[in-house]
């Protein structure tokens, strides 16, 4: 393809199958094509990067390997790397969602599942203006971490690392979340700019 930004020729994503063997996940394989990969292999992991790069049936040996993982994909990229690029040694994810009143209780608790189900070492911060919208999240995440196809790591991670600040005012609020400074930062309120005029510590932005 010639509309591709990085100017990748070929991409291959892996993503490991259900837990009964099936195949991927609908949501992996939509999001894959939609995304514009030229290849989509059922595995996961550990042995989805050796072969990847080592070229086990056509799948290449790649260039670079890019994307998250937990401990053992972080140390199997680190052996890997010279091989093949690599993008980043990444610790244990982490976010933190920043929310006002007028955010979506559960797309702030499904961002938070989001992240804790990368593994039981990753934290997941609210930091919310509103009482009560923080206890519609936690409400929330009680509904929809049993849902989630790796429920039991999401649970460990939110139940040992989760955490619910309610702030007295948007100035405090800006004042935790610089104080936490997450990797991933999330902004859900009624004046994003305002407060990313203000937030400077973190990893990455949404």
């Amino acid at each position: 393809r010639d509309d591709r930004l990085a100017g990748v020729d070929r991409v291959v994503t892996c993503t490991p199958p259900l837990p009964d063997g099936s195949g991927p996940t609908p949501a992996m394989v939509w999001v894959a094509a939609r995304a514009g990969a030229d290849a989509m292999f059922c595995l996961g992991g550990v042995p989805a990067l050796a072969a990847m790069a080592f070229g086990l049936d056509g799948m290449g040996p790649v260039d670079m390997l890019c994307g998250a993982g937990n401990a053992y994909v972080a140390e199997a990229k680190r052996q890997l790397f010279g091989r093949v690029g690599i993008d980043l040694l990444a610790g244990p994810s982490e976010v933190a969602v920043l929310c006002d009143e007028t955010a979506d209780p559960a797309l702030v608790a499904a961002d938070l599942l989001g992240q804790a189900e990368h593994g039981p070492d990753s934290p997941a911060y609210l930091v919310t203006t509103s009482e009560a919208t923080g206890r519609r999240v936690i409400d929330e995440i009680d509904r929809l971490c049993p849902t989630l196809a790796n429920a039991a790591v999401a649970a460990q991670a939110w139940r040992d690392l989760g955490m619910v600040i309610v702030a007295g005012s948007r100035e405090e609020a800006v004042d935790i979340t610089n104080w936490i400074a997450c990797e991933h930062l999330e902004v859900q309120t009624a004046d994003d700019d305002w407060y990313a005029e203000r937030l400077r510590n973190y990893g990455s932005l949404f």
